[in-house]
């Protein structure tokens, strides 16, 4: 009876050892969990907060100074300057200090002026445009960047110097423009900016239809922008 009751103490106290030493190792997993869980959520939000804290968004308008060109028998045809108008806005996030990559949405006139014995007539050309840009901010008041810029076309109009109605010559041009831009930015007080880029024209806008050489969009472009976040 003695040797049976210390068995049963014995086997008891094994048993609240045993259950005290999971009982101990089971809380000191659920505080290294508890522990890792508290630095996912610091660092989770650290990095939401360094996330927001580099992107930026704003809006944009100005003036194209747009001109076209050719490699054809065309280039002796003098060409004047257009002024047009874009507006837009963009959106940059800085994945470096003074590196961001930064895409717009803009909405652009382009086209010339025609002056030779067969046209004297102006073409009137509207794109929707997505440049792409890499931009390099080495100080807090100036950028540069450049990128590649998409261009789809939603109107193309003729205006006859002669006072006639404008005509839709769209049919003549093809609907994608392919360009490269290259430009610099002040970034001033009151969350303004000044931008100044040069759109080289790289793929062939016309088609056959009309117009035997290939003729590309080049302009300038000059904005006033306004930085709703960020920089």
């Amino acid at each position: 009876m003695v040797r049976q009751n210390v068995f049963l103490y014995l086997t008891k106290k094994n048993i609240l050892i045993k259950f005290g030493r999971k009982y101990k190792y089971n809380l000191k997993i659920m505080k290294k969990l508890f522990a890792l869980l508290m630095l996912m959520y610091i660092y989770s939000g650290f990095s939401i907060s360094y996330a927001q804290s580099n992107l930026g968004v704003g809006i944009k308008g100005g003036i194209n100074v747009a001109n076209q060109t050719t490699t054809g028998e065309g280039e002796n045809v003098y060409i004047e300057n257009l002024i047009r108008f874009h507006g837009g806005a963009y959106f940059n996030y800085f994945f470096l200090d003074n590196l961001a990559i930064q895409p717009e949405l803009i909405v652009s006139g382009k086209g010339s002026k025609w002056d030779d014995p067969y046209n004297n007539t102006r073409d009137l050309l509207t794109y929707i445009d997505l440049p792409i840009l890499i931009k390099y901010q080495p100080i807090k008041l100036l950028n540069i960047h450049a990128g590649p810029e998409f261009g789809y076309m939603i109107s193309a109009l003729q205006d006859p110097a002669e006072g006639d109605e404008k005509i839709d010559i769209k049919e003549w041009y093809n609907d994608i423009d392919i360009g490269i831009a290259l430009g610099a930015e002040a970034n001033l007080p009151y969350r303004i900016n000044i931008t100044v880029r040069y759109i080289l024209g790289l793929s062939t806008v016309t088609n056959d239809v009309e117009y035997i050489d290939p003729w590309k969009n080049n302009f300038i472009q000059i904005s006033l922008g306004f930085r709703i976040k960020g920089r």
